[in-house]
């Protein structure tokens, strides 16, 4: 009896195993990411595992949901925020595009955290202050063709090459770790389904260029500040507004632009447009106007963060800028401001600065004046 017993759990053992080869087998003729045991030397355990992992990794069933309708519900709200700005500059028709059940994409979505961490490398506050083409190029570099799940992008072995919708490629090896172009990245949270692709959530955004190694990157910060420039560059009625207002009501505005860490895009006034508000106003300097409403329209001049000149003169319909006084004034695509009381021109544009950038403009924008 024991030795028929033996034979039994024998016998037994010999179905499961060619069962577990006849699986695998089977598999890897309709799934990449699981090797021919029979040309490797694997325990049972491990082919158990790698069975399972094959399971976990398998493409999911189209979901209810379009790429964009996850994005919003999940608050990838970055993400979103550079779809809508892409849109929005350059008709791109990326929101369309991955709100319909047309084609089907693979979308690497990088969290909220990884477009801050981009911001802060970067020294803007935004995706609106960044080149509207360069956006694209990274959206696009974030993109492949086609419903690859997580089987087809991590490799079992050697590292995957993933050619995106810009054309552009980028690796994945083993550990799910992304070599791309300008920067790594690792994947976090594979396989979300949605009704016309499949996400991937990403802990960074891939950049496909070297970071500041060609014109299309975003204008990297310069290395002298924003007062420093507007005295070497002779703005010489602009420095005497800042210097008037500190000494009269300690307003603190050199020291900020001098040494200060935060970013700010100042509209710089030449010394011709001051000469020509003097002339307008009937006195001859800015200390005959009171402190006060100098100080006003000074602030009039100044917005929180950096932007460059895409992201303040528009493709189409008029912008809105709003100023380090809490009032607004309009841009043009033509670069022509409408502000509340005058309008003016942007005349030389993305003047950088290591705290920020510099629009010079041909007239001193007025606020009410009340």
């Amino acid at each position: 009896m024991k030795s028929n017993q033996t034979k039994k759990v024998s016998f037994s053992r010999a179905v499961l195993l060619f069962c577990l080869s006849s699986f695998v087998f089977v598999s890897c003729e309709n799934n990449e990411t699981i090797e021919d045991t029979s040309s490797s030397k694997f325990t049972l355990v491990e082919t158990l595992e790698k069975i399972n992992e094959q399971q976990v990794q398998r493409s999911p069933a189209p979901g209810n949901t379009p790429i964009a309708g996850i994005a919003v519900n999940a608050q990838f709200n970055e993400l979103v925020n550079a779809l809508v700005f892409v849109d929005t500059e350059l008709n791109a028709g990326l929101v369309p595009l991955f709100s319909s059940n047309g084609n089907q994409f693979t979308v690497f979505a990088p969290t909220d955290e990884a477009f801050q961490n981009l911001y802060n490398a970067l020294g803007v506050s935004g995706i609106e202050e960044l080149p509207a083409e360069l956006v694209l190029d990274v959206l696009k570099y974030h993109v492949v063709e086609g419903r690859r799940a997580a089987n087809s992008v991590v490799p079992p072995v050697k590292d995957r090459t993933i050619t995106t919708l810009l054309g552009a490629t980028f690796t994945v090896n083993r550990q799910a770790a992304i070599t791309a172009v300008g920067n790594t990245a690792q994947i976090t949270a594979p396989n979300i389904s949605a009704s016309n692709g499949i996400i991937h959530v990403i802990d960074a955004v891939l950049l496909p260029i070297v970071p500041g190694s060609t014109d299309r990157s975003a204008l990297a910060p310069g290395t002298q500040s924003i007062a420093a420039l507007a005295v070497g560059a002779n703005f010489t009625e602009l420095v005497s507004a800042l210097a008037y207002v500190d000494q009269e009501l300690n307003a603190g505005l050199i020291p900020l632009f001098a040494n200060g860490r935060d970013q700010y895009t100042v509209f710089a006034p030449t010394n011709e447009a001051f000469q020509n508000l003097y002339t307008a106003l009937g006195v001859s300097n800015i200390t005959e106007i009171p402190a006060p409403l100098v100080l006003r329209v000074l602030q009039y001049h100044v917005v929180e963060g950096r932007r460059l000149s895409n992201s303040v003169v528009p493709k189409n319909k008029p912008r809105t800028i709003t100023t380090l006084l809490g009032s607004s004034f309009s841009v043009t695509n033509q670069g022509v401001i409408q502000a509340l009381s005058n309008t003016g021109a942007i005349t030389t544009a993305d003047i950088s600065a290591s705290n920020g950038v510099i629009h010079v403009i041909d007239t001193v924008l007025l606020p009410t004046l009340n």
